[in-house]
Parts: C-alpha cells; structure tokens; sequence
C-alpha cells in the first residue's frame, strides 16, 4: 500500500472528507487531495495529518508498524495517590494529543518538559535563557 492509499483509508477509517482534514491540518482542500493522488508523497504536515487521523506518522509514511499505538492501560488513579482524579477539560485534551502521538514524539516532548522544569527550577537571581 501506498502513503497515497494509507492515508486515504485513514481518513475513511476516520469518517472525515478531504475537505474537513485539510481543514482541521490547516491545509488546503487541493493538498489533501495531491497527497492522496500520490502526487505529494512527503507531506510538510505529516505529523499533524497523522495525529488528526489517529495514526502513526511511520505507518502513514513508510507503512512501518502497526497503525496505531497500542493501547496504554492507565487510570486517572494512576496519577493520584489518593484514588481521585480531578482533571480538568484541558488535561484530558492534552491526554488525547498525548495518546495521539508516537513513542518518539513522546520522548521528544518529555526531553523538553524535563528540560523546561530544570530552566524554571533554578534559584531567583539566576541568569535565565
């Protein structure tokens, strides 16, 4: 199969027309459709096209792996050690972007929180970036 053919049956797969995922990605209806034509065959927006449709950046690419990440068995619990989450509208939408992206996206943007909590953890007086 090709990038053409996975990402057409990726955007069947997730009820969407050309027009609303060139929409959502931020694309023109013209490029979605050049991508599923097979006259793009490296998008710009891969990363984006993937996340919005649910699927691995690799698979759509280079058809390598599963589709999807498997599944992450995880409870709010997990977070809490009292037993009760309470998380707001934004943490359970950066959870599904979290969910969304590959294992190394995730370990690209953990490498920036890290580095981000080690920047804002340093002592007042400082010098900062």
């Amino acid at each position: 199969m090709t990038l053409a053919e996975r990402m057409r049956y990726a955007r069947e797969r997730a009820d969407l027309s050309q027009s609303a995922l060139a929409r959502q990605a931020g694309l023109r209806p013209q490029t979605v459709q050049a991508i599923e034509s097979g006259v793009v065959r490296r998008p710009r927006a891969l990363m984006e096209l993937a996340r919005i449709l649910g699927v691995r950046s690799e698979w759509l690419l280079w058809d390598e792996g599963a589709m999807h990440e498997p599944a992450v068995q995880e409870s709010p619990s997990d977070y809490h050690s009292d037993g009760v989450a309470h998380l707001s509208e934004e943490a359970v939408s950066l959870a599904r972007d979290w969910m969304a992206l590959s294992r190394a996206e995730r370990d690209t943007l953990k490498e920036v929180i890290r580095a981000l909590r080690v920047r804002n953890a340093r002592p007042p007086g400082s010098s900062r970036d």
